[in-house]
């Protein structure tokens, strides 16, 4: 009964937090803008029962990152427990909000002067990739970040100046458009902030994949994205294809960790 009850309300939650709880707190973010901590980045991610992605991605952003970085984590109604840090913070939502929905809350709540997206299971790879990332921001680039397809910055790897995009009351809300015959895919997540920033876009594009496809991707040397590492779960996706990629990207994993994260 509790189930179906949290079903029929779920949409109702959804608008609520799309049409009142986010205008809020971007309302309270422009009245802090003159606040934020001046060339520190918080980095964001969002996790959905990835406590194994979140751990590496953690870990290693801890490692190779300056020690002023700091770390949001927006859990979007997990049912595994999640590990606890020092000094990072958790925000947990009591239900799955959205990947979309879960960026703009994590963006919106950032007190530094940069904000970085990292999906949950990518990585930096080296000690230098934060400042290799907001280089750009500082000599003319409104967005910089991971180049996978189309004209945009992915929010596998997504950085940009918190006071713009509150005032710019940018959102990383999908309306996303398959490929279809006679047109290519749109509306992805983060597309649209690209595309009302270019063309003042910094890209770090392609520099290997593992495959097959995108899985195990590597961009400029900067960060690894795993992809499709928690999507079959997420999806319930049952095919034989899925499983065999949710296979793949799994092996992919385990190999990049043994790789690049030691």
């Amino acid at each position: 009964m509790r189930e179906r009850a949290a079903r029929l309300l779920m949409p109702l939650l959804h608008r609520l937090g799309w049409s009142v709880l986010l205008p809020g707190l971007r309302r309270l973010a422009m009245m802090r803008r003159a606040r934020l901590d001046p060339g520190s980045a918080t980095v964001v991610t969002v996790n959905w029962n990835s406590a194994e992605h979140l751990r590496v991605l953690v870990s290693t952003v801890r490692r190779r990152s300056p020690t002023s970085t700091r770390i949001l984590v927006v859990d979007n109604g997990s049912q595994q427990p999640l590990p606890t840090w020092p000094g990072v913070r958790v925000l947990r939502l009591p239900l799955n909000m959205g990947h979309d929905f879960a960026l703009d809350l994590g963006v919106i709540l950032c007190s530094t002067e940069f904000v970085v997206t990292l999906d949950v299971d990518a990585f930096p790879l080296h000690d230098e990739w934060l400042s290799e990332l907001l280089g750009p921001l500082r000599t003319g680039a409104e967005v910089s970040g991971a180049r996978l397809n189309r004209v945009y910055v992915h929010p596998c790897c997504w950085a940009m100046r918190t006071e713009r995009f509150v005032r710019r009351r940018h959102s990383f809300r999908s309306r996303y458009e398959p490929r279809a015959p006679g047109r290519d895919a749109s509306g992805d997540v983060g597309e649209v902030i690209s595309a009302r920033e270019a063309p003042a876009l910094h890209f770090f594009d392609v520099a290997s994949q593992r495959g097959p496809g995108d899985v195990g991707t590597v961009f400029g040397g900067l960060v690894y994205h795993n992809f499709y590492a928690t999507r079959f779960h997420a999806t319930q996706e049952s095919t034989l294809d899925a499983h065999v990629a949710e296979a793949d990207a799994r092996e992919a994993w385990q190999e990049a960790v043994r790789r690049y994260a030691s």
